[in-house]
C-alpha cells in the first residue's frame, strides 16, 4: 500500500484522483522535510534532533484514519489529526528534551503550552498507546531506523535556553514542511547566499557618488560622514556581539551601518544583514533605497501588513502561509512588530522565519524605540543569539538609550559589552550641531488657533503632534487660517500637508515626494504631522515646532531641521499644548520623564544648550525611565513574559509579547471619497486574473503589491466596519479586505471617528 502526504490538484486547480499518482507518498515528503529542516539547523548544530522532528512530523498520516480522509471517504474531524502521533512518541522516548514532541505537535496549530501535551496525548479516540508501536513500524520499514538523538546541546543551561532552542527547532520544521508541499514534485529553490563583499562594493560606490555630488563635497559634513563610515568599517573586524552606532542625525547612520554589517559578515562568515525598523510609514523608503543600492533581487520588504489567519481552515490556512515571508533573501528590511513578535510568537507563520537569524547581522534602526515593556525578554533573547546562535547586533541611534545591566534590565550589558562603532559620540554631537531649541516656560501653552497662526506666519514648517486626533485637529485649523488669508479657494501649494499612519503607505510616499520638492523649489511648505515622520523621512525644514513628548522624539524631529546644514541654525521650538492629552502607557511615562530631566537642567535656556550638544543626558533620562516602567510586560496578577517562558507556556508568552497590544488588521484602500483612486486598478485586475480559470492564484507577489495600500484597523472598529458592511472581502475565501471609499479622505487618510457605534446597528 501506498501511503500518501497530500493530494494534488491538476491545472485547471481541480482536485485530481489517487489513480493520476500525482499525490505526494508519505515517505517522500518525511524524508523531504527531515532533510530541509536539518540543513536550516546546520548553522547551530542541531540537524540531528531537527531531523528526527522532520521524520516524524507526520508519522499521525499512516493512519488508516488520515488515509480515508484524502481519499474523500471522510470529513476532517478529532479522528483525522496526525501531528499529536509523531509528538507523543518524542514525549515518551525523550522526556529529557521536550523540544521535539513541542514542535512536531505544533507544527500546524502553532506551539502548544508544555502542560497541554500530556492532555492532547491522553485523548481516548486517538487510541495513542496502541497506535503508535503500529505507526513507527510503518515509518521504519519505509525509511529504516530513527536516527538516535545525541545529548541536548551544551548551551541548555535553563528553561529561557531550551525555550527558545524549541523555537528554532520548531521553525526548521515549519519552513521545511511549508517548503516541500508548495513545491513538490520539484524541489525547493536553493538558498539565496550573500555575497558580502560584492554588497559592499556598491555600499563604496554609494558612498562615492553621494560625496561627489553633494552640494559642498569638501565642507565638514561630509568630511564628519566620511570620517563616521571609514570608522565604523575598521571596527567591523572585531568579534561577533553587541554593538551601538551613536551619531546624530544627518551623520550617514544608515550607510555606515550598512558598511559595517556586510564588512563584519564578510570578516566572520555570517549569512544575512536584517535591518529593523520602528515604523512602517518609513519602511517603504528605506527598503526602496537598499533595492536602488544592492537590486532588487537582493532585498526582501517583510512587514506585519498582512499576517495569515491561524484560526482559517486548514486549506485555506496552508495557502495563506505560503504567501509569507521565510527571509530567503541577502538583506532582509522588516519592522520592529515583525522581528519583535516573531521571537515570542506561537503561530507557525510568524516563528517559520526565525531558523534565519542564527549567524545574521541585525540592525536595530532607531533602537530607543525598542518597546519598553518588552526589553527584559528581548534581551534575554539577543544575548541568546548572541552568545549560542553566532548573531550580531547593531543598535543604532542618535540618542542612545541605557540598557547598561540594572534590576530593571537584569539582561542589560556591561560597559564592556556594547562596543561602539562611531568615533567619539560626543565630539560628533559638537560637531554636527545645526539647530537651536526653543523650551517652553513651565506654565506657557498653545491652543490651536494660537498656534495655527505661528505656523502659518512661516513659509516652510514643520509640527509634531502626540496624537493623530490632534494632528487632524491642527490641520484643520491651519487650513481655515491659511483660506482667510488667500481666500477660500486656496492655491495648490499653500494648502498645509498632513502625514500619519491612518494613510496608506503609498499616500505617504505621494506626499513625502511632494514635501521633498515643495522645498527643493523653496515654495510653501507647511507640514503637520504625528510621530511618523520622526526618523527616517529625509526631509529639511528651516523650523521646526515639537509637541512636548519624550526626550528622543524631541531630538529625532530636530533631524528633520537644517538637516543638510544650509543655513547658520534652524529652529527647533518645543511646546506644550494646550490639550496636551497624550498616548496612554509607557509614551505618557517617557513624555513625564523627559519634563522632569530637562527641568533638571536649569532654567530653558541653559537646558536648550544641553540638549543640542550632549549625547550623556539620555542615558540619565532613560535610565530613569526603565526604573519607573514594566520591562517585563504582565497585567496585575499574571506571571510576566519571562516567567511564562520558563514553564514553556508559549501561547501565553505570545498573547503579552506584543509591541502593539492591539496592532489592528489590513484593509485595502481602492479609492477615496473625493474620487481618487489608490489600489482600484489593481484590485480589478486581480479579481480578473483570480477568479478565472486556469490563471495564477493568489500569492505572494500579489501581497507585496497590495502593502502600500493597506491601512491597519484596530479590532473594535475592524468590527463595526464589518458590521456596517463599510469593508467587503477582496476575494471569496481570503481574509483581506477592502474599504468603501466613503471612509477615507484624500488628505487625511482613514477617517472612522465620525461613525458612532450606533450605526453600525442593523
Amino acid at each position: 500500500m501506498i501511503y500518501h502526504a497530500h493530494t494534488a490538484d491538476g491545472p485547471d486547480g481541480n482536485p485530481l484522483p489517487e489513480s493520476s499518482k500525482k499525490w505526494q507518498p508519505l515517505r517522500t515528503h518525511l524524508e523531504n522535510v527531515a532533510t530541509l529542516a536539518a540543513k536550516f539547523a546546520e548553522p547551530f548544530n542541531a540537524s540531528t534532533e531537527a531531523r528526527l522532528a522532520g521524520l516524524l512530523h507526520d508519522l499521525g498520516k499512516y493512519r488508516t484514519e488520515f488515509q480515508s480522509y484524502l481519499r474523500g471517504e471522510r470529513s476532517s474531524s478529532t479522528e483525522t489529526q496526525h501531528a499529536i502521533f509523531g509528538a507523543a512518541w518524542a514525549a515518551d522516548e525523550l522526556r529529557h528534551i521536550p523540544c521535539t514532541a513541542l514542535a512536531i505537535a505544533g507544527h500546524h496549530a502553532g506551539l502548544h503550552n508544555q502542560c497541554d501535551i500530556e492532555a492532547m496525548c491522553a485523548k481516548r479516540g486517538l487510541r495513542i498507546p496502541e497506535t503508535l508501536p503500529v505507526l513507527i513500524a510503518l515509518l521504519e520499514s519505509e525509511l529504516g531506523p530513527l536516527p538516535s538523538l545525541p545529548a541536548p546541546p551544551s548551551w541548555i543551561h535553563d528553561e529561557h535556553s531550551a525555550e527558545f532552542y524549541t523555537r528554532l527547532i520548531f521553525s526548521c520544521i515549519v519552513d521545511a514542511d511549508r517548503l516541500d508541499t508548495a513545491h513538490w514534485p520539484a524541489s525547493p529553490p536553493a538558498d539565496t547566499p550573500l555575497d558580502a563583499s560584492t554588497l559592499l562594493a556598491a555600499v563604496h560606490a554609494e558612498r562615492t557618488y553621494k560625496t561627489t555630488n553633494a552640494k559642498n563635497p569638501g565642507s565638514p559634513l561630509a568630511a564628519l560622514r566620511n570620517r563616521i563610515f571609514d570608522t565604523a568599517l575598521k571596527r567591523a573586524t572585531l568579534p561577533t556581539g553587541f554593538f551601538s552606532l551613536t551619531v546624530p542625525t544627518g551623520g550617514g547612520k544608515t550607510l555606515a551601518s550598512m558598511a559595517f554589517a556586510l564588512a563584519h559578515a564578510h570578516t566572520h562568515g555570517l549569512r544575512r544583514i536584517i535591518v529593523v525598523i520602528p515604523y512602517l510609514s518609513i519602511i517603504e523608503q528605506n527598503a526602496a533605497e537598499y533595492r536602488r543600492i544592492f537590486g532588487a533581487d537582493v532585498v526582501l520588504e517583510n512587514h506585519s501588513g498582512v499576517a495569515p489567519n491561524d484560526d482559517a481552515a486548514e486549506e485555506e490556512k496552508s495557502r495563506l502561509e505560503l504567501v509569507s515571508e521565510n527571509w530567503d533573501a541577502p538583506v532582509i528590511i522588516t519592522t520592529s512588530v515583525q522581528f519583535l513578535e516573531s521571537l515570542f510568537a506561537a503561530s507557525p507563520s510568524r516563528c517559520r522565519k526565525l531558523h534565519r537569524i542564527p549567524r545574521s547581522v541585525v540592525i536595530f534602526d532607531e533602537v530607543q524605540t525598542l518597546p519598553a515593556h518588552l526589553l527584559a525578554p528581548t534581551f534575554n533573547v539577543l544575548r541568546e543569539l548572541a552568545a549560542n546562535y553566532g548573531a550580531s547586533f547593531v543598535f543604532s541611534s542618535a540618542t542612545q538609550p541605557a540598557f547598561r545591566r540594572c534590576t530593571a534590565l537584569p539582561d542589560g550589558f556591561l560597559t564592556s559589552e556594547l562596543r561602539e562603532i562611531a568615533p567619539a559620540p560626543d565630539e560628533l554631537f559638537r560637531a554636527l550641531r545645526r539647530v537651536t531649541y526653543r523650551l517652553p516656560s513651565p506654565d506657557e501653552t498653545f491652543d490651536w488657533p494660537a498656534l495655527a497662526t505661528r505656523l502659518a506666519a512661516t513659509s516652510q514648517v514643520l509640527c509634531v503632534l502626540n496624537l493623530t486626533r490632534h494632528a487632524r485637529e491642527l490641520w484643520d485649523q491651519l487650513t481655515q487660517h491659511l483660506r482667510d488669508l488667500h481666500g477660500p479657494n486656496l492655491p495648490a501649494n499653500e494648502a498645509p500637508i498632513h502625514l500619519s499612519s491612518a494613510m496608506c503607505a503609498q499616500h505617504r510616499l505621494d506626499l513625502i515626494a511632494r514635501i521633498k520638492e515643495r522645498l527643493r523649489l523653496d515654495q510653501p511648505c507647511r507640514v503637520v504631522s504625528t510621530q511618523m515622520i520622526e526618523a527616517g523621512v529625509d526631509v529639511d525644514f528651516p523650523e521646526v515646532w515639537r509637541a512636548l513628548g519624550p526626550l528622543d522624539s524631541i531630538v529625532q524631529v530636530a533631524g528633520r531641521c537644517n538637516r543638510e546644514g544650509r543655513r547658520p541654525t534652524g529652529t527647533v521650538h518645543v511646546f506644550k499644548p494646550a490639550d496636551h492629552k497624550l498616548p496612554r502607557g509607557v509614551y505618557s511615562s517617557a513624555s513625564d520623564q523627559a519634563a522632569i530631566t530637562l527641568a533638571a537642567l536649569g532654567d530653558p535656556a541653559t537646558a536648550a544648550e544641553h540638549l543640542a550638544t550632549s549625547s550623556d543626558i539620555f542615558s540619565g533620562y532613560f535610565q530613569s525611565l526603565y526604573q519607573v516602567v514594566n520591562t517585563d510586560h504582565a497585567k496585575p496578577g499574571e506571571p510576566t513574559i519571562q516567567e511564562d517562558r520558563s514553564y514553556l507556556r508559549y501561547r501565553e508568552v505570545a498573547r503579552k509579547a506584543r509591541v502593539i497590544e492591539d496592532s489592528g488588521t489590513p484593509v485595502i484602500i481602492s479609492g477615496d471619497l473625493r474620487g481618487g483612486r489608490w489600489a482600484e486598478p489593481l484590485i480589478a485586475e486581480l479579481r480578473t486574473r483570480v477568479l478565472a480559470p486556469g490563471q495564477r492564484r493568489f500569492d505572494r507577489d500579489d501581497i507585496r503589491r497590495l502593502q502600500r495600500y493597506m491601512v491597519n484597523v484596530r479590532h473594535h472598529k475592524f468590527q463595526l466596519l464589518l458590521a456596517r458592511q463599510l469593508i467587503r472581502p477582496l476575494l471569496p475565501n481570503l481574509e483581506l479586505y477592502v474599504l468603501d471609499t466613503a471612509c477615507y479622505h484624500p488628505a487625511l487618510g482613514l477617517i472612522l471617528d465620525n461613525l458612532a457605534p450606533d450605526d453600525f446597528l442593523l
